[in-house]
């Protein structure tokens, strides 16, 4: 390269340099402001109204032997092949929230001991009446009927004569889904 072209190349650098220096590239601009608020949460919740507490509420027999609905002690009053025992609980449902969905389980009511095989246990539920398995916002202050059924199966055999299981815990729960 000869001197020229490289005094030539050395201004031009330099001139880039100065501009580089001397400012910068501007582009148009503009905003708003996105206001700001109080944001709340909502509320999942269920207030047992049984009376006298689920927990100490009756089982009841349904048996073709008994009128529907008479109460049985577990301590003291014994199944046979066929029968089904209910508690049914009542809550209040606290449901708060602007697109609140939440499902109904019942979990527990494990049996162990030697008649454990031979008993089934499920839950239903009622929502102001009608069958539900999950609440909404729109559910707020209505009642919930739990329905919890142990029945023992009536094709059991000889062997589940003078037996007995234990029935663990069951824990009616409302689980908040989001879809």
């Amino acid at each position: 390269m000869n001197k020229s072209s490289k005094g030539l190349l050395a201004a031009a650098t330099g001139g880039v340099l100065l501009l580089g220096g001397a400012g910068s590239l501007a582009y148009w601009t503009d905003s708003v402001s996105v206001g700001g608020g109080t944001i709340n949460s909502g509320k999942l919740a269920l207030s047992d109204t049984t009376s006298g507490t689920c927990a100490a509420a009756a089982w009841k027999i349904d048996s073709a032997e008994n009128p529907a609905g008479v109460t049985f002690d577990p301590a003291t009053d014994t199944l046979v092949p066929g029968d089904v025992i209910t508690k049914k609980c009542t809550y209040t449902v606290g449901a708060d929230g602007t697109h609140l969905r939440a499902n109904l389980t019942a979990t527990g009511g494990a049996t162990t001991g030697a008649l454990a095989a031979a008993l089934t246990t499920s839950a239903t539920f009622t929502v102001g009446g009608a069958a539900a398995t999950s609440v909404t916002e729109d559910n707020d202050g209505d009642v919930l009927e739990a329905t919890i059924s142990i029945t023992f199966k009536p094709a059991s055999d000889n062997t589940t004569q003078v037996q007995n299981a234990s029935l663990s815990d069951f824990v009616v729960a409302l689980q908040q889904v989001h879809s």
